[in-house]
């Protein structure tokens, strides 16, 4: 399920439903995008929204992983905020 607030600019990616072992409802993904920068707030991606976006062409400047603690973030090569 894709939840999109296009007002907050918040984006969420939800796999909700039923496997083997019983109800499956858990978030795979959330952005937001504050101030023209794209914040990863949760991923959890195999191969890692991050890297799709440098597919894309997205820079580095512009995304910032929101899921490592600020005072961390200057150990990336991505945007502090």
């Amino acid at each position: 399920l894709l939840l999109c607030d296009r007002i907050a600019d918040n984006y969420l990616l939800l796999d909700i439903g039923w496997d083997r072992t019983g109800r499956v409802h858990s978030v795979v993904l959330h952005l937001r995008i504050i101030e023209e920068k794209i914040w990863i707030e949760f991923d959890g991606t195999e191969g890692g929204i991050a890297l799709e976006l440098l597919e894309l062409e997205v820079p580095k400047s512009d995304i910032v992983l929101g899921f490592i603690r600020p005072k961390s973030r200057h150990l990336t090569d991505f945007s502090v905020a």
